[in-house]
C-alpha cells in the first residue's frame, strides 16, 4: 500500500495530527453546547467526512500482482495412447471420453477455454509414443493402441516455446501408464528444478484386471452326417482370483448347451461339450462364448467360432415318389436299394387309394407334412405326381433343397411343375421326343462324374418308339451334363440351388438302357448310382470363405474375401456379394464386395475394426436371377500391444508426480470447470494499482455524510 501524496510524508503527517486536535477540540465544544446525543452523531459524521477528506488528498492505492499472460503459459498435455480407450467399467465411458469435455474449445463454458480467458495462452497437447498438438481429430488416436511416454512427453514440453513465453505450470490428464521411453520421476526433477509445477487430473480406476479365455481345443474335427460329433473347449482363467462365469454353446445362433464354471485363480480347465449329430451334410458353425468378469483385458479371446466341415453321411436316403408304377422305378430299386450306400423309400400311387410304400420313412399315402421331405437326403420325384399332392407340401420342397441342402431330381413332362416349382425346377421348357430308332446321348464328367467313371465309354439313349425331353430351354444357371449327340440339347440339366442340388431328367424310360446288354446295364447301375450320391452329397460350398485362425490386431484393416460359384458351378462373375458386420458396443456397418481381377468369382473388400472383440460378418451374395445365398464367419479382434497387457490405473505414480514439482493431484471424477491449477511461484507478473481515492464509494459516503448532519441540525434547530 502507498500513497500518491505530492508533498512530503511530514507535511501528510502534519495534516493529520491538525484535524485530529481541530476535531478533538469541535467535539468538545459539541459537547458543552448541546446534547450529548446529538453531539455525539455529529462528531462522529464530522469524524467520517474527515477521515474521507484525507484518503481525497493523499490518495492511498493499493498494488497488486498477477500473472502476466503476455510472458507466460499454461501447458496442457492429454494422454491419447492406448489405455485410454480403455472402459473401468463394463458400462462406465472410456477414459478418453472423460477428459473430453474438459478441453472442448467448441463448448464455451469448458474448462480450457474459462483458462485462455484468465492465462491468455494455453498450450493444449496430445501424447502417445509422440508428442503431437491436440484438435478435434485427436481423440480418435487412441483407438491404434499406441504405447504411452509420458516421461518423453514432459521432457519435450518443458522446452517447448521457452524462448517467448515462460511455462507456469503443467496439466497433465493421464492413466499414469509409462511403458516406452524416460522415468516419469527423473523429469519431474527437471520440472523442480525449473521451479515448474505438474498438476496431475488422474483418470482410471483402481482395479483388479486380468484375462478369462476360451478356444475349441480340436480345430478339425471329425465330421459326418447323421453320426455323433465330439467337440470339446478349454477354459482358462487368468485372473489373480477365482471368479465364476458362464460358457455357452451356439450352433449359428442357436444356443445348444449352457454350463456355468466356478474357476481358481490360474486355472486351465477342458471341457467335453454335449455330443452333436448333425443331420446333414455341409458346412456347420459351432460358437463358444463366455460371461466375461470386470477388468478382463482382451474381449478378443471371450469367444471362439469353428467352421465344422460335415461329410456325406456313409448312406444316403433316398426317397422315389410316383403317381404311377413306371418300368423304370424296379430297375432304380434293384441297384440302388441293394447297395448299402443307399437306404431307398418309395412312395407309388396304384390306385385311387391304394399306395406303395417300401422303407421305414414312409407311410401308404401322400405327405401332408411339410417337413416330410427333411428326413430325406435325395428325392427321385415324378413331375406327374405334384398334381395330387397339396401345394404347402409342393412348396416346402424349395426349403428342403435351399436350407437344407437335399438334393431333387424330377422326370417326366413338365406339365404345370414350372408353376408349382418355380426355379427349383432348372428346365423353363422341354420339347417332347418319339424317335423312330435309338438317339445317342453323350455324358460330360463334371461335376457328377470322376475320371474312374469313364464317361466317355457311356452310350446312354433316348429309347426308340417311347416319349423322351429335350430341354429347350433352361435355367440361366443350369447345365446340360447328359446331351444329345445330334443337335446338343440337354436330357440331363443340373443347377445348384441354395444349399442344395436340383436336376432334371429327360428320359423317363432308361431302363429300356439297362436290359440292352452287360455293358448297358453296368453303365445304367454307375449313372444312377452317381446321380443319387452326388444329389444327396448336399450342395457344393458355393460361399467358400477366407477362413482365418489368426486375432487381427486393432487397429488394421481386416480383409474380407469370398469366392462365389453361380448355379451351374462356375466362377459367378456378375453376382452382388455384401458383407453385414456387427461387432462391439453396437459396431454396425455394412460394406459393398467387388470382383478381384485375378481371381475370377472372387469378391473381396475391408473394414477397420477399432475395437477389441469377435466382429460377427455375414454375407450375403444376390444373383441377377433372385436367388440368394448367405453364410456368415467371424473375425476376432485383440489389443496385442503392450497397452493391452496392462490397463491398470498408476495413481501413485501420478501423485507421487505432482508431489515432487509442487502441483496438485485431483482424480477426473472431482475435475470441474472452476478448478485452478497452480503455478510457479517466479512466473512474469503485472502490477496493479487500485487507487482509494478514485473508488465510488468514498463520494457517495462523503455526500451521505454530509446530507445527515445537515438533516441532523435542521431538526436539532442549530444552524
Amino acid at each position: 500500500m502507498g500513497f500518491d501524496w505530492p508533498l512530503s510524508p511530514i507535511w501528510l503527517v502534519s495534516l493529520f495530527v491538525l484535524l485530529t486536535i481541530a476535531l478533538w477540540i469541535h467535539s468538545r465544544a459539541l459537547l458543552k453546547s448541546t446534547l450529548s446525543g446529538l453531539a455525539w452523531k455529529l462528531i462522529v459524521l464530522r469524524s467520517l467526512a474527515a477521515i474521507l477528506f484525507l484518503i481525497l488528498i493523499s490518495r492511498p492505492f493499493i498494488t497488486t500482482e498477477e500473472p502476466d499472460p503476455s510472458r507466460m503459459k499454461l501447458l496442457i498435455l492429454s494422454d491419447l495412447s492406448g489405455s485410454m480407450d480403455a472402459r473401468d467399467d463394463r458400462n462406465s465411458p472410456r477414459r478418453i471420453s472423460k477428459i473430453q469435455p474438459f478441453l472442448s474449445v467448441q463448448k464455451q463454458e469448458s474448462w480450457i477455454n474459462k483458462m485462455r480467458e484468465k492465462y491468455g495462452k494455453v498450450d493444449s497437447m496430445g501424447f502417445s509414443d509422440d508428442l503431437k498438438r491436440l484438435n478435434s481429430n485427436s481423440w480418435s488416436e487412441t483407438k491404434l493402441g499406441k504405447k504411452t511416454a509420458l516421461g518423453d512427453a514432459l521432457h519435450a514440453s518443458l522446452s517447448l516455446g521457452q524462448e517467448e513465453r515462460k511455462t507456469g505450470a503443467a496439466v497433465v490428464f493421464s492413466d499414469g501408464l509409462n511403458n516406452q521411453g524416460r522415468s516419469v520421476l527423473e523429469v519431474a526433477k527437471e520440472y523442480r528444478a525449473k521451479a515448474v509445477p505438474i498438476n496431475v487430473v488422474g483418470v482410471g480406476k483402481e482395479m483388479l484386471r486380468g484375462d478369462l479365455r476360451v478356444s475349441f481345443t480340436d480345430r478339425k474335427p471329425v465330421a459326418v452326417a447323421k453320426e455323433e460329433l465330439l467337440m470339446s473347449a478349454e477354459v482358462e482363467n487368468l485372473f489373480d482370483r477365482s471368479l465364476s462365469t458362464e460358457l455357452i454353446f451356439f450352433m449359428g445362433d442357436q444356443i445348444l448347451e449352457t454350463l456355468p464354471l466356478d474357476l481358481k485363480k490360474g486355472e486351465k480347465r477342458k471341457i467335453m461339450l454335449s455330443p452333436q449329430i448333425p443331420k446333414f451334410a455341409g458346412p456347420k458353425r459351432y460358437r463358444l462364448s463366455l460371461e466375461t468378469p470386470e477388468g478382463d483385458s482382451d474381449p478378443s479371446n471371450d469367444s471362439d467360432s469353428l467352421l465344422v466341415l460335415v461329410k456325406p453321411p456313409e448312406q444316403f436316403t433316398v426317397l422315389y415318389l410316383s403317381n404311377q408304377v413306371r418300368p423304370l422305378y424296379s430297375f432304380i430299386k434293384r441297384i440302388l436299394g441293394n447297395e448299402e450306400r443307399f437306404d431307398l423309400n418309395s412312395l407309388i400311387r396304384l390306385g385311387e387309394n391304394v399306395f406303395h410304400a417300401f422303407g421305414e420313412k414312409v407311410r401308404p399315402n401322400y405327405p401332408t407334412d411339410p417337413n416330410f421331405w427333411m428326413d430325406f437326403d435325395a428325392i427321385l420325384l415324378d413331375l406327374d405326381a405334384l398334381s395330387e399332392m397339396n401345394a404347402t407340401v409342393v412348396s416346402s420342397l424349395k426349403d428342403f433343397v435351399q436350407k437344407r441342402g437335399g438334393g431333387l431330381l424330377t422326370f417326366g413332362p413338365l406339365g404345370d411343375g414350372r408353376e408349382k416349382l418355380g426355379g427349383l425346377l432348372p428346365a423353363k421348357e422341354v420339347e417332347r421326343i418319339l424317335a423312330k430308332d435309338n438317339l445317342s446321348l453323350k455324358v460330360y464328367e463334371e461335376p457328377l462324374f470322376t475320371p474312374k467313371d469313364k464317361v466317355q465309354e457311356m452310350r446312354p439313349f433316348i429309347p426308340d418308339r417311347l416319349p423322351g425331353y429335350f430341354v429347350s430351354e433352361q435355367n440361366k444357371g443350369a447345365r446340360g451334363v447328359v446331351v444329345s449327340r445330334a443337335n446338343g440339347k440337354p436330357v440331363l440339366t443340373v443347377q445348384a440351388y441354395g444349399a442344395g442340388k436340383v436336376a432334371y431328367w429327360g428320359v423317363p424310360d432308361d431302363w429300356r438302357r439297362a436290359i440292352s446288354d452287360e455293358k448297358g446295364a453296368e453303365d445304367f447301375r454307375k449313372f444312377w448310382q452317381s446321380l443319387t450320391q452326388w444329389l444327396g452329397e448336399g450342395g457344393e460350398e458355393r460361399l467358400k470363405i477366407d477362413e482365418s485362425e489368426d486375432v487381427l490386431p486393432r487397429g488394421m484393416d481386416a480383409v474380407l474375401k469370398v469366392e462365389a460359384l453361380s448355379a451351374d458351378f462356375e466362377p459367378a462373375m456378375d453376382a452382388m456379394v455384401r458383407a453385414d458386420i456387427e461387432g462391439p458396443e453396437g459396431f454396425a456397418k455394412t460394406i459393398q464386395l467387388y470382383p478381384q481381377g485375378a481371381v475370377a468369382g472372387q469378391y473381396s473388400g475391408s473394414f477397420r475394426p477399432n475395437l477389441p472383440g469377435a466382429y460377427e460378418v455375414k454375407y450375403s451374395l444376390d444373383f441377377p436371377d433372385g436367388e440368394e445365398l448367405k453364410t456368415e464367419t467371424y473375425v476376432r479382434v485383440s489389443e496385442t500391444g503392450e497397452e493391452s497387457k496392462d490397463l491398470s490405473y498408476a495413481e501413485r505414480e501420478l501423485k507421487m508426480l505432482a508431489k515432487l514439482t509442487g502441483g496438485q493431484f485431483i482424480p477426473i471424477a472431482e475435475m470441474n470447470e472452476a478448478w485452478e491449477p497452480t503455478f510457479a511461484k517466479s512466473v512474469p507478473t503485472l502490477q496493479q494499482r487500485a487507487s482509494l481515492a478514485e473508488v465510488w464509494p468514498i463520494f457517495i459516503l462523503i455526500f451521505l455524510a454530509a446530507g445527515f448532519e445537515w438533516v441532523i441540525r435542521r431538526q436539532a434547530g442549530l444552524k
